[in-house]
């Protein structure tokens, strides 16, 4: 087994200090991945340093250093890279944070690409809380291009888990991957319906990877993404949008009363803030917002 813990993650659990408040620990469970997506540092055939997921850095670390997470953290999020015998070794990580974790309170996540029901049922009854099955992808063209199998499989198994564990799956998308402002409404929608909680990202170029020479999306562009996100998930609403011929959105129309200030905050479970995933610390605009402590003025 190689466990990972992203950089600020691992300097907490070595008794350091970082610059934010980070309530939920960051893991990832490392290997040669079965898969070839187009967009990942761990891809098949990508030739980017694996000690990278996106523009993070994930450090090696033990499961003993595990122990003290449930005094530190009130969520732990476990990446898992789909190499040979990765179920095994999730369900050993997270068997060592329930037995570690003295008052029962510590929320587990697993981030990864089921490959069918079984598999869902097996993590599902394995002691985790969420379970995040990404689609990444909302185009169905681009599905299948740069994550290699139909969209439509992606969504039945997002189906299976949401009404069989209703409330505990969410999904990840990432706006910049060809896909339509429509694409990404009629996606929302969908996940609306099965009270699937969406974390968005924004698509992020990455040295190695077959996608490096693509632009990542316009802050524009990805605000009005958060914008419609926020109305359907967070307000509960049902926003009054248009699009052009190209299924570019052209306006978003809601109630005036609503607080939009958050919508631009991480999304995804809770205590998530995912610091930089999808952006540099020296960047004047963040695509995500996560500073827990000013997020009430943002």
């Amino acid at each position: 087994m190689l466990l990972r813990a992203s950089y600020w993650t691992w300097k907490l659990l070595n008794g350091e200090s970082i610059p934010d408040e980070m309530p939920t620990a960051y893991l990832m469970l490392d290997g040669k991945c079965m898969y070839n997506c187009a967009y990942c540092t761990h891809a098949k055939d990508s030739e980017s340093d694996n000690s990278y997921l996106s523009r993070i850095v994930w450090k090696i670390v033990n499961v003993d250093s595990l122990n003290s997470v449930s005094s530190k953290f009130k969520r732990v999020c476990i990446q898992t890279v789909n190499y040979k015998g990765y179920l095994d070794d999730i369900i050993e990580v997270i068997k060592h944070l329930r037995s570690s974790n003295e008052n029962n309170d510590l929320l587990i996540s697993v981030s990864t690409r089921v490959k069918n029901e079984e598999e869902i049922d097996t993590l599902m009854n394995s002691g985790v809380d969420d379970l995040g099955m990404a689609i990444d992808v909302a185009s169905k063209g681009f599905h299948m291009l740069y994550r290699s199998w139909p969209l439509e499989y992606t969504l039945s198994l997002i189906r299976y888990g949401a009404s069989r564990y209703p409330g505990r799956i969410t999904t990840h998308i990432i706006v910049g991957l060809g896909e339509t402002d429509r694409e990404l409404y009629e996606i929302f929608k969908l996940m609306k319906s099965y009270n699937v909680k969406i974390a968005l990202f924004a698509f992020t170029p990455v040295r190695g990877t077959k996608l490096a020479h693509l632009s990542p999306p316009s802050i524009e562009r990805y605000r009005n993404i958060q914008l419609l996100r926020f109305l359907i998930f967070e307000a509960n609403q049902k926003p009054d949008v248009d699009f052009d011929e190209f299924g570019n959105l052209k306006s978003v129309r809601f109630d005036s009363s609503i607080d939009v200030s958050k919508a631009f905050l991480t999304s995804g479970c809770t205590h998530c803030t995912r610091p930089y995933y999808n952006d540099s610390p020296r960047s004047k605009v963040l695509y995500n917002y996560h500073v827990f402590k000013n997020s009430e003025s943002r």
